[in-house]
Formats: structure tokens, sequence, C-alpha cells
């Protein structure tokens, strides 16, 4: 007798029904027995369906907290298609398992499509981040450094190359340093932009003049990455500019712009998110102000707490 998800399986298969987006959430968190069957029925999926279908399992995690569909996500890493290969590598941005780390670093390696590869280099970012903070073995970090850095080295893409970048700037090897210089100093935009993310992910202090220049960069992808490392640097003197960047014509920059005020907090920043919170019609312009805004009254209450030297009290008898 049929069940749900074999009609569920049969209407994915279908070319002449609409994908079922309202019964996705069916894909969450399957068992061996339901992956197995989602599996045997992949490839019956028509091409295209099975495009959008990763992209709306994308779309669905995101807005919901209360699916996961990591299982399909992986096994899909396989697919045929590049374009899936890669959506699928995406939508596994907050998946840390360490045994995703591998596949990652094999996709990195030898998958035959420039753009899988880029993705696999962006998501083993986050697990240099964890190395780092020492949530990882010392030995994992390592191979995985070791397959950025190779990768950077010899991959001819330069997607591949800029995405390496991008995610061994979380490193704190000796050698990172000078790979950012050198790429910042390329001039060529994609290079100088993934450099910029670079240094904000770095937390040197030495990167702050380029940063601080790039805020009134011509280049609008350049504005944008040196706003966000801006915040990500902790760079007080940025603030001006970044207040100017509120008045950016492109959306991005000033919304990067927002939220990295909201990470200095000053007075100068929380009067200017305030001023343009009471002129916001954008709704999720305004949702990111009011969360820059609480967030920028932590950062300011959190520096009052360090201002206050609990050795050397004041005057409290008055």
């Amino acid at each position: 007798m049929k069940d749900e998800f074999d009609d569920l399986l049969s209407i994915l298969q279908d070319d002449d029904q609409p994908l079922p987006v309202a019964r996705l959430k069916e894909l969450s968190d399957l068992d061996s027995t339901h992956l197995s069957r989602l599996r045997t029925a992949w490839s019956s999926i028509p091409d295209k369906r099975r495009q959008r279908l990763i992209v709306e399992l994308g779309r669905l995690a995101d807005r919901s907290i209360e699916v996961t569909f990591e299982r399909v996500n992986r096994f899909a890493m396989g697919d045929h298609l590049p374009e899936i290969r890669r959506r699928a590598i995406q939508n596994l941005w907050e998946c840390d398992d360490l045994a995703l780390a591998q596949p990652l670093m094999t996709v990195l390696c030898e998958d035959a499509s420039a753009e899988v590869r880029a993705a696999a280099a962006a998501a083993l970012g986050p697990y240099v981040f964890l190395g780092e903070t020492e949530e990882i073995p010392a030995e994992l970090l390592h191979r995985i450094e070791e397959a950025l850095l190779g990768a950077y080295a010899s991959d001819s893409a330069q997607a591949v190359r800029v995405s390496c970048l991008e995610s061994l700037g979380y490193s704190s090897r000796e050698e990172i340093p000078e790979l950012i210089r050198s790429a910042y100093a390329s001039g060529v935009e994609e290079v100088m932009r993934s450099a910029l993310c670079a240094m904000g992910r770095s937390a040197d202090d030495p990167w702050s003049p380029m940063v601080l220049a790039e805020l009134t960069s011509a280049s609008p992808a350049l504005r944008l990455e040196a706003a966000r490392a801006a915040g990500e640097l902790e760079l007080r003197e940025a603030v001006p500019g970044l207040i100017d960047l509120l008045e950016d014509v492109h959306d991005d920059v000033r919304r990067a712009a927002i939220w990295s005020l909201g990470e200095l907090g000053g007075d100068e920043a929380k009067a200017a998110l305030a001023r343009l919170a009471e002129e916001a019609k954008d709704e999720a312009e305004a949702a990111l102000l009011e969360e820059a805004l609480q967030n920028l009254d932590f950062v300011d209450g959190t520096h009052d707490l360090f201002l206050f030297n609990l050795d050397e009290p004041g005057d409290l008898s008055t």
C-alpha cells in the first residue's frame, strides 16, 4: 500500500505536476529508511526539478529552525549536476559535523566544477574558525588549512582561490598575512574584495588603514567588504565613514554599515542609527536597524563595565 512518503516521491518524479513546495518539510530529518527511498527515486526526478528542489529546501531551512535537510543535502553533493552539488554545499552552511570536513576537502581538490570547488572552500571557513577557537582537533585544522593553501596556490580558477583566501582569513598561520597583502595589492577588484573579507576575519589591527581607505572606494563591492571588516575589526575610527555609508545608493553597502555601527557602538553611531530608524520605510531594513540599536546598547553597556574599575571605587557614600 502506498504511503504518504511514496506519494510525495511520485509527485517529485512527475514533471507534469507542480513541485509540492508545501510538502517539502516531509524531507526534514529523514531516517535511514526514508533517505534510502529518496536516494532510489532521486535519479528519476527530472534535472530541473531536482535543481529547484534543492533551492527550495535551502529557502525553507533558512525560514524555519524547525526543519533540517542535512541528510538530503549531503547525498546531493554527489549529484551529476554541478549546480545541485554547489547548492547542496551552500545549504550545509550551518553544519559543523566534523565528518563533513573530509568530503568538503575532497570536493575542493577533485570536483570538475570551479563553482563547486569554490563552494567547498567557503564551507571549510567555519571549520578553520572552530580550529582557531580549539573546538576541533588540531590535526584536522592542519589538514583543512593545507587543503585550502594547496588549492589557493594551484587552482586555476580565481573564484576558488578567493574563496580559499577568505576561509584562510580565520587562520593564525604565519603565511596568511602575506597572502592577504599580496591579494589586496593585486588591483583586481574581486581579489581585493576577498582580501578585505579575510582582513575582517583575521581580527588583526594592522589592516585598519586599508579598511578605512576602502570605505570611500569607487567600487560598491569594496565599500561593502570594508564596511563589514570595520565592524569585525572593531575600528571605532571608522564610525564617521560608516555613517556616511548610511546614505549609500547600494542597499547591501548601507546594510553592512548599519551592522557595523551596531557592533562599534558610541553616541555618534547611536544617533545616526536612531535617526535612520525613524525614517525607515523598508521593513527588512527597519528590522536590521532595530537589531543594530539593540546590539549597540549591549556593546556600550559592556564597554561601560570595562571602564568601571572595581579595584578603585569612586565615592559611593554620597
